[in-house]
């Protein structure tokens, strides 16, 4: 008999066993996305079947955030649960603005120091730390085809966005109510459906904010965010089944065949291929999958997240001819772009994350059970929560 997501999560005392692989398998493929796209390789990535990564990579990211921190939602107070997000985002964030600032940039910039700690593009980097994003430094990265320090920092907003609507279900009660956060969900997408077929209904002057919170790329993983929190609060009805599974598969074996990368401003796609994405992102998260012990030791994701685009810009600078190479270049670049990344990741998850987890125990229901020492349990303060009453 098959199991329900539920049910499989209470099997392993609410520790999905295949997140730890998701999370790190979902951070090292946008590494290598990246490393065609910062090579001059956009047209191979978005004109070929490989535009999909864009499509689904960081929405499944969001997808299972939602899924994760529905539970720490319910439990916690708004207070509680804002202090918890702040705490396991923010310092990691706020070191790599910094260090992108203070190290990387006075160290390969073309422009004079003085000029560089004068420039007003200097100071405003540092407005990165609370989501409004900047990604150049005076002089960084100019002979790069992108001269963005970090692009991968277009995400924060989105998550700061995200926290904001959790925010006002939690005041509203209606994260505990699951058929109200479905019907919440299936209105965002609805309006987002009108937005993108009748915008004559729309009022000019708000067509662009409509577009931008409805239709653009970002507005993808607020319903990949919204649907992971609907999952959770249906996972007592809803199968860990292989069947599903290779469905789910295929739908987006077809999406890749006959969509392209316009799709991840198109709302009409969603419905269908962010549930199939969702729904792989959960089955695999609660599947026994195999990985490397060295990966149990610590939440690295983050933090490859976080570095790795300065680090791949790095190498781009240094060896242009090498990296520059069609295809294969890109290719070389992940070959060193990416242990460089994990490199420094493994230093901020024990140095930087790890030691803030200790400022959580009030709050992560997981680190007061297993104490700080486990860091990496500790990470997950979702999986792990007392029984949550959900309201039909």
């Amino acid at each position: 008999m098959t199991k329900s997501f539920g049910e499989v999560l209470d099997k392993y005392r609410g520790i999905g066993p295949g997140f730890d692989f998701l999370r790190i398998g979902l951070a090292f493929s946008i590494v290598l996305t990246h490393s065609f796209l910062l090579t001059r390789n956009n047209d191979f990535i978005r004109g070929s079947v490989f535009w999909f990564t864009e499509y689904a990579l960081v929405p499944m990211f969001f997808a299972l955030s939602g899924f994760l921190i529905a539970g720490s939602a319910q439990r916690l107070s708004l207070r509680n649960f804002l202090i918890n997000r702040s705490l396991r985002i923010v310092p990691a964030l706020a070191v790599d603005i910094v260090v992108c600032s203070l190290i990387i940039g006075p160290l390969v910039t073309i422009v004079y120091h003085a000029e560089y700690f004068t420039d007003p593009r200097f100071f405003k980097y540092f407005l990165n730390i609370v989501g409004w994003i900047h990604y150049e430094l005076p002089g960084v990265f100019q002979d790069n085809p992108s001269q963005r320090v970090n692009g991968a920092l277009w995400t924060v907003p989105w998550e700061i966005f995200c926290y904001i609507i959790m925010s006002f279900l939690m005041i509203t009660a209606i994260v505990k109510t699951r058929y109200k956060l479905l019907a919440v969900t299936i209105a965002y997408i609805v309006i987002g459906l009108v937005v993108q077929k009748m915008p004559y209904l729309l009022p000019g002057s708000i067509k662009p904010i409509a577009r931008f919170l409805f239709m653009s790329r970002g507005s993808q993983l607020i319903t990949a965010f919204m649907m992971g929190i609907v999952v959770f609060q249906f996972k007592a009805v809803i199968p860990h089944s292989r069947w599903l599974f290779a469905a789910a598969c295929l739908v987006c074996l077809v999406a890749i065949l006959t969509l392209d990368s316009q799709a991840t401003e198109s709302v009409m796609n969603r419905p269908l291929v962010i549930t199939s994405l969702l729904y792989i992102t959960v089955f695999i998260g609660l599947s026994e999958v195999p990985i490397p012990a060295f990966f149990r030791k610590g939440d690295y994701s983050y933090g490859v997240y976080l570095y790795h685009d300065p680090f791949l810009q790095i190498w781009i600078s240094s060896f242009p001819s090498v990296f520059l190479y069609p295809k294969y270049g890109a290719l070389a670049l992940y070959l060193v772009g990416l242990p460089s990344a994990l490199a420094v990741a493994v230093l901020s998850w024990h140095f930087i994350e790890k030691p803030i987890l200790g400022l959580r125990k009030k709050f992560s229901f997981i680190a007061q059970v297993r104490g700080v020492e486990d860091g990496n349990q500790a990470g997950r303060e979702s999986h792990v929560r007392p029984p949550v009453a959900v309201k039909s």
